[in-house]
């Protein structure tokens, strides 16, 4: 699908990135954005971001989703647990599938959406990224929230896919391609600096940790006056990454972040 792409007024493409329980601190930067009347012309997004993404695509607004995602209780995500043969990954998928299918997406396409949408996952085995813009919305979510070794790469056809945060956590590169002059790329993936009191034990927080700290690095983007950066930095606790239940710090950070770059980001778009 090849999206025509209207520039009107401050109208922005807006790249979320990848980040797992870290994704609800782009819930504040989207109803900020809202708030200041700039116009998402185009989003992309990669694992969270590709799920946060699809929802206001879809949608047109995030309050729904989020009112909804932030009163489930932890009991409630421990039900979406569905352990797997480990040689394979430690989960299935399958009810995750399930809960974002009855809950968020349904049958919907691309072609249902109210805003152009770019979903970015990784192709397994051609080992590049790609930018899913047709079929099946949870199809496209699901391929890019399958973090390897969690749960196995998803499947399409011939086709496997893995997380699209281990290639592009920030995927400004199919927004700026569709012809926008300004993208605001939101990275989730840096750390605050300090030292860790302890070495975190487990294999999923090492899985979390190895996995967030190469991200970190591909998740820096070269200077381009069309790109508009927000760096959020959060303390290294990987063995929270799925914590879910536990919103409110994640969305705080996100909250001071854009409050702070506000006016930065304003200047930005009368240039």
């Amino acid at each position: 699908m090849v999206w025509i792409i209207s520039m009107k007024g401050k109208a922005i493409g807006l790249a979320l990135g990848s980040g797992a329980v870290r994704g609800y601190a782009l819930i504040p930067i989207i109803k900020r954005l809202e708030k200041e009347d700039i116009e998402i012309a185009a989003i992309s997004g990669s694992s969270v971001g590709a799920l946060v993404g699809a929802y206001y695509a879809l949608h047109g607004e995030i309050d729904s989703f989020f009112e909804h995602i932030k009163n489930i209780p932890k009991k409630g995500y421990l039900k979406l647990i569905d352990p797997n043969n480990p040689k394979i990954s430690l989960f299935k998928g399958k009810k995750i599938e399930k809960f974002l299918t009855e809950n968020y997406f349904g049958n919907k396409t691309f072609s249902d959406l109210k805003i152009p949408l770019y979903i970015c996952a990784t192709d397994f085995v051609g080992k590049k990224p790609v930018y899913i813009s047709r079929g099946k919305l949870i199809d496209a979510v699901m391929a890019s929230i399958s973090i390897p070794g969690l749960v196995p790469p998803f499947q399409k056809g011939k086709k496997y896919f893995v997380d699209g945060g281990v290639l592009d956590p920030v995927p400004t590169e199919p927004l700026v391609k569709s012809g926008l002059k300004k993208v605001v790329g939101i990275s989730l993936v840096g750390h605050k600096a300090g030292k860790k009191k302890k070495r975190d034990e487990g294999l999923i927080p090492a899985l979390m940790n190895s996995f967030y700290m190469m991200m970190e690095q591909m998740g820096k983007k070269d200077e381009d006056p069309r790109l508009f950066m927000l760096y959020l930095r959060f303390e290294p606790d990987p063995a929270r990454m799925l914590a879910f239940h536990d919103w409110e710090g994640n969305y705080d950070i996100g909250q001071k972040m854009i409050d702070k770059r506000m006016n930065a980001l304003k200047e930005w778009l009368r240039n």
